[in-house]
């Protein structure tokens, strides 16, 4: 995983307060990817494109965690353009960008 993150174009403060801002919203059994024009050495700029896929069990609350998430991320490295998407695993639909986010993204956490 570690020669996948120097893929990612990031700066390695950015990926460990990235790290950080995850570990303290989401469980052990969540998974963080980066994926879109950061993962594209080739591309130059960009907004940061992060996939989140949950275990928590309430909708609502896994909402307010992203919503924390990203605001705590925004202190910590700046205003930054960041879409996050959030793959709740009890939704009953899969929509085909986590597919993407997956196949094509770095996963770090």
């Amino acid at each position: 995983m570690i020669e996948k993150i120097t893929q990612i174009r990031l700066t390695t403060h950015d990926i460990s307060k990235l790290k950080d801002a995850f570990v303290e919203y989401f469980t052990e059994d969540d998974s963080l990817w980066v994926f879109g024009s950061r993962v594209d050495l080739n591309k130059k700029g960009g907004d940061i494109d992060l996939y989140i896929k949950t275990t928590i069990e309430d909708y609502d609350i896994a909402i307010d965690k992203k919503l924390a998430f990203s605001s705590k991320l925004k202190r910590l490295i700046g205003d930054q353009k960041i879409d996050i998407i959030l793959n709740h695993i009890h939704s009953s639909y899969e929509l085909p960008i986590y597919q993407v986010a997956k196949s094509q993204g770095v996963k770090i956490q």
